[in-house]
């Protein structure tokens, strides 16, 4: 497949609504063999796997699973979780002529886990399953898998009870993990540019206690494999109490180890872009380390760390965006 045909398609794929997808895709994929490897991958073990080590957080992925059992989504499952249905069997017409196209299923990775999560930051893997309405076709259905903020879960699922089959509008979205730059010093002035341009309007996902709580409840630093190569990025409201006189939650608190260091703009020579703070998680139980074992076979500790970015002007100052890594303990 030509490089052009490639992102055209991919281009349609993202932005397709459920009729599209039914109709240009799975449709010819079970009537004249039609398919686009690059595009869509090949499972029929996918609801017996972890999402998390399967799939690259941050992208939309596509999967056939043939043949689909009735186990899927009910009975089957993984020792990390399961998948579960959130929404059942919605009927997908043709806008125009209300003929029956197929259905779709909307199903949640439900994660075996013991700690309370942050629910504004929560995110979650979520399945939309078509399928065919001819029942000797409903065994080869179409996934489309992505790793969603809570509030992203409750509009598709609003999305799903109403009638039309369109696509989501599309939003602004805001990096979910960290960065690596060659030059680490430009590292801060890229996660200020996110910030900009939302003095009137917060994206809908932020949160407001990430200071008062554990960072594991945001994060699961032994499966999210991106994470551990680059921290996640929280953005949140602060106040003047943050990592100063604020309680934390009954697990330890953050607290100030780094205090402002200005960030320099990259546009205007001398002009200050904005600041950069380092926070650093004061667990109570002193016996609650994080640590691997390098190849010399040493225990190296870890320590959880915060990078807390804001703007220069004074109507930004309490919009910030944190970074939060496990670190060594030096």
């Amino acid at each position: 497949m030509a490089a052009d045909d490639f992102l055209r398609i991919r281009k349609e794929l993202m932005g397709a609504g459920d009729e599209l997808i039914l109709s240009r895709y799975l449709k010819p994929m079970i009537e004249t063999g039609a398919f686009w490897p690059n595009q869509f991958k090949e499972d029929a073990d996918l609801f017996n796997k972890n999402p998390s080590k399967e799939f690259n957080p941050e992208n939309t992925v596509f999967v056939i699973v043939n043949p689909r059992t009735e186990a899927c989504g009910r009975t089957d499952g993984c020792e990390y979780g399961s998948w579960r249905i959130m929404a059942r069997d919605k009927l997908i017409k043709n806008e125009e002529t209300g003929k029956l196209l197929g259905f779709k299923k909307i199903l949640k990775f439900c994660v075996k886990k013991t700690r309370k999560r942050g629910r504004e930051y929560k995110r979650s893997w979520v399945m939309e399953e078509y399928r065919l309405p001819n029942p000797k076709q409903d065994h080869y259905v179409l996934c489309k898998i992505r790793l969603l903020f809570q509030t992203e879960i409750s509009f598709l699922l609003a999305k799903h009870f109403f009638y039309s089959s369109a696509p989501l509008p599309a939003t602004q979205s805001l990096p979910s993990y960290g960065i690596r730059l060659p030059n680490p010093e430009e590292e801060g002035a890229y996660y200020l540019q996110h910030l900009i341009g939302y003095e009137d309007e917060w994206p809908s996902y932020v949160a407001n206690d990430v200071y008062c709580m554990h960072p594991a409840a945001l994060v699961d630093p032994y499966q999210d494999h991106m994470f551990a190569q680059l921290g996640i990025c929280i953005f949140t409201n602060r106040t003047e109490a943050c990592g100063y006189t604020d309680r934390g939650c009954e697990y330890g608190c953050w607290r100030i180890m780094e205090g402002d260091k200005p960030i320099s703009s990259i546009m205007v020579m001398g002009d200050t872009f904005g600041y950069v703070r380092v926070f650093k998680f004061c667990e109570k139980d002193v016996k609650a380390k994080h640590s691997y074992i390098d190849p010399y076979g040493e225990v190296v500790l870890l320590t959880w760390i915060m990078e807390e970015y804001r703007l220069a002007e004074e109507d930004m100052k309490d919009k910030v965006l944190c970074v939060i890594k496990l670190r060594e303990v030096k």
